[in-house]
This record gives structure tokens, sequence and C-alpha cells, in this order.
């Protein structure tokens, strides 16, 4: 995928983001946006490396998440790369939170001159910077779907999903009423999708791979 194809992703973004205005479920826009987005041969383009792939999915989620999710899944070659593009699409969510906030503070004026405001953006920010270290490890990676494949990326995937969550409960705190319907929005995306390896076995996962236990080995705890 290159810059431009990443690009026409975000053109289309900026026109999902613009009919999803004001209404919080997006299931009846998410297969015109997957047309939109296959028409375009942005679909086509991201079914090669995987971090360009994953850049195309952040990048989808600041205009819609339910539309980043469901692509993520189609796109998904086996469980530990579906891991991947469920905190890609997450990561985006935060991203797109964080700018909105930003951008809504700056127009209020004095409020971004206030130590509160300052230092919730400054955590916001480390929290993405991490975000991107961790995701960005993967790049130039084969994904593998091995045990080990799996319980690295559900260590990615844990950590993005509470980070994710705290950034944009942070920017939803940050807002006025206007700014806080569309972080409204984002949250709602963030929740409805359930990641495709859940919460408590991408633990166990990540534990038994720490200490050598196969993952299929009994006793299994979820």
């Amino acid at each position: 995928m290159s810059s431009a194809g990443v690009g026409v992703a975000a053109d289309l973004a900026a026109d999902f983001e613009k009919r999803r205005a004001g209404r919080v479920d997006a299931g009846d826009l998410v297969a015109e946006n997957l047309a939109a987005l296959d028409a375009a041969g942005v679909i086509a383009a991201a079914d090669g490396d995987g971090a360009h792939r994953r850049q195309v999915l952040r990048t989808v989620a600041g205009g819609c998440g339910a539309t980043a999710f469901a692509l993520g899944a189609a796109l998904a070659a086996g469980r530990a790369e579906a891991v991947l593009h469920h905190a890609a699409v997450q990561f985006g969510l935060a991203e797109r939170a964080y700018a909105v906030a930003v951008e809504r503070v700056r127009q209020l004026g004095d409020v971004a001159r206030q130590p509160g405001p300052q230092f919730a953006v400054a955590r916001m920010r480390g929290s993405l910077d991490t975000m991107t270290a961790l995701l960005d490890r993967q790049a130039g990676r084969a994904v593998g779907d091995d045990a080990a494949a799996l319980a690295e990326a559900c260590t990615a995937g844990l950590f993005v999903a509470g980070e994710a969550e705290a950034v944009v409960s942070a920017a939803y705190d940050l807002v006025d009423a206007d700014a806080a319907a569309r972080i409204g929005q984002i949250w709602h995306d963030l929740k409805a999708t359930p990641p495709p390896v859940p919460g408590a076995l991408a633990r166990e996962l990540v534990g038994k791979a720490a200490f050598g236990i196969d993952p299929d080995e009994t006793p299994r705890w979820v």
C-alpha cells in the first residue's frame, strides 16, 4: 500500500465521518463504506504488507470504526493477524478521539491554557506514542498463526485495548457537548465489536507462552 493509497483511504474516511454524524449505530453504513473502499481499490491494495494494511485500518477507523473492524476481520489470514488488525482499529479510534478533543479545546481558547487539559493531553499523547511503538514493532514481520505469534499479538492487543479506552475516555472528559457527541460515537465503536480473542483467553495464552506451557494443555482457565 503506497502513501497515495493511504491518502485515498483518508479521503474516504473523512466522507464516512460526515455521513456518520449524529448516528451512534453505523450498521446501515458499513456495507456502503466497504463498497466505496473496494471501488477505490483500497481493499485490494491493503491485502499485502501487514504494516501498510494496519495503517489503512487506522485511517479508516478515524471515519467509522465499525467499517474498519469489518475490514480488518475480512483481511485477516489467521487469529494472530486478526488480533493485530483489531488493535490497529482501536488505536485509530483513540487517535481520532485525541484529535477531536485537541481541536475542540483549541477552539475554546482560554480552556487550553489551564493545567488540567494540558496534563490530560500529555497523558493521552504518551499512551498514543506507546501504542505506536508497540504496533510498529510488528512492521516488516510475517505474522504466523502458531502459538508464539498468537501470544505476541495478544500481548499487543491487551495493551492497546486498555490504553485506547483510557484515551477515548479522557478525550470525552475534555470536551463540551458538541464534540462529546462525536467522541461518544467513537466510544460506541470501540466497545461494540468484541476482540477476535477475548481478554481472559488472551491473558491465558500470553501467560502460558511465557511459562513454556502448551496453550491447549489442561487445565484450561477459560
